[in-house]
């Protein structure tokens, strides 16, 4: 009977432990005053040069064949045009020819200097059947639709509506701001790599910088009704594996369970199968006590005890298209190679996978995951072990996770701040980012790089218009992001650090 008294007293104590914390999790509030625009708000005049530059259709491509370099020369004669107080006042850089690197300089040399970041090339729109032309940047239904809507001219040109719009205030920069836009970001080419060379060379090392990759959200998950600013503080990793089945090859009229392309099938959707074991970081945790927050008490019950369910939240969020990227590695199927006619049985069949790479894992444990699990289907299937093999892909890039970023200092309050002088309604978030981009290239000389362009991203705009067909955003959205620039430069005599 005391056994039973003893656990009836642990179990309550638990429960009391758990309502109490639930109780007490309330969003993360500054301490400091929201910055604003300063009563600045973007017009119709903002909106026309970003449609301006949409019309430039600076795709750029994996296939230096294809590649169209007229675009890109028109670039910066336009950036000339419409925005002639930041061309002047700014020293421009060109970074692998298309490159853009420029400084405006602050008041104070002393002071570590911050960079802003976007890119200007897009992708292309080859197979996709649009509703209105995609580099037309037309007006309809109160949106902008064209190619680079939300990915990523948006952040390009809501930075040099700032800069212009405060230097014709006459408005000095306490410490120095440096601007750089990739012209490859898209098709992951080096200038990103050159520029970090470059500042490195030049004695540039930055406080803090802010890229794209997150974005003010809505609809995000675990019933918060109210948007928020997901701010990436790292990214995965990325490599490219192919997979390779090897038999007899024959003709197609005598197949059988081993033929090269069954074989290579039953691999791959192992190998996808077993992305390894979902892990709740520190960040994500981070992520989902700030979400929690604005959710029902159920969830606060769950994210504010942690410390009791952990592993159950990894294994939810695991599950999910949305959460479970950021809590595992994923392996995409992308391409299928095989037989050149349709009835012949080829000697080998081979397939890409498209491999992220979770922050508390490795390129070397990602590859050795895949290894096994193809080993696996050879032990399965009956096979020598070499009939399957899994190795990088041709030119793969070889990108390990980015580190963390603090989520709980002075520059990551600074974003908070901003957030809140121009989306009052948001809250604030990190999140581990599950795409690449270009910041991750600035990790080697700055170990506060955020991921987070300030515009409102519907789920559908997350899940299907980047990079898809009608890639639109709405003008009055696009209006308020641009007006967080401006806050994000105007108020940076009150960044710490």
């Amino acid at each position: 009977m005391l056994i039973f008294e003893v656990i009836l007293f642990l179990i309550i104590v638990v429960v009391v432990v758990c309502v109490a914390r639930a109780f007490a999790l309330k969003p993360t509030a500054s301490a400091e005053d929201p910055i604003g625009a300063g009563g600045y708000r973007a017009g119709d005049d903002e909106v026309e040069h970003f449609r301006t530059l949409l019309r430039i259709p600076t795709v750029s491509r994996d296939d230096p064949a294809l590649f169209d370099r007229k675009p890109f020369e028109q670039l910066v004669p336009a950036l000339r045009k419409l925005y002639p107080l930041t061309m002047s006042a700014f020293e421009l850089q060109r970074i692998d020819e298309f490159g853009i690197l420029m400084r405006w300089a602050g008041a104070d040399a002393a002071l570590q200097p911050v960079v802003l970041m976007a890119h200007h090339d897009v992708v292309s729109t080859d197979g996709q059947k649009w509703t209105y032309p995609p580099f037309a940047a037309e007006v309809h239904d109160e949106q902008i639709w064209a190619r680079g809507t939300l990915d990523n001219k948006l952040c390009f040109c809501g930075c040099m509506e700032a800069f212009e719009h405060l230097l014709a205030e006459g408005y000095v920069p306490p410490r120095d701001i440096w601007f750089f836009s990739s012209c490859c970001e898209e098709s992951a080419g080096p200038t990103a790599d050159h520029a970090v060379q470059w500042l490195e060379d030049h004695g540039v090392h930055p406080y803090m910088v802010l890229d794209e990759g997150g974005a003010v959200a809505t609809g995000v998950p675990l019933g918060v009704s109210s948007p928020m600013a997901m701010v990436g503080v790292s990214e995965k990793g990325h490599i490219d594996l192919t997979v390779s089945a090897h038999a007899a090859g024959g003709h197609a009229s005598a197949p059988s369970r081993n033929d090269a392309t069954r074989l290579l099938v039953r691999a791959t959707e192992r190998i996808c199968a077993h992305p390894g074991k979902p892990q709740v970081t520190a960040a994500v945790a981070a992520m989902l006590k700030e979400l929690s927050a604005r959710g029902s008490f159920a969830y606060r019950m769950v994210f504010a005890n942690m410390w009791l369910f952990r592993p159950l939240v990894g294994r939810i969020l695991a599950s999910g298209s949305e959460t479970g990227p950021m809590v595992r590695s994923t392996y995409a199927l992308t391409q299928l190679m095989g037989s050149p006619a349709r009835n012949v049985l080829p000697s080998q069949a081979s397939a890409n996978l498209n491999v992220r790479i979770a922050p508390f894992e490795s390129v070397a444990v990602a590859l050795d995951r895949a290894r096994k699990q193809a080993q696996a289907e050879c032990s399965s299937s009956g096979v020598p072990d070499d009939c399957i093999t899994v190795d990088f892909s041709k030119d793969s890039l070889i990108n390990e996770p980015s580190p963390f970023s603090p989520y709980d200092d002075a520059a990551f309050d600074y974003i908070r701040r901003c957030v809140a002088g121009v989306y009052p309604e948001a809250g604030v978030c990190p999140y581990v980012q599950s795409s690449c981009s270009d910041a991750r290239s600035f990790t080697k000389i700055c170990k506060r790089v955020y991921r987070f362009a300030a515009f409102i991203y519907s789920p559908e705009a997350r899940e299907k218009l980047i990079h898809g067909t009608d890639e639109r955003i709405a003008v009055k959205d696009y209006k308020q992001g641009v007006e967080f620039y401006v806050a994000f430069v105007r108020g940076l005599a009150q960044l710490q650090g």
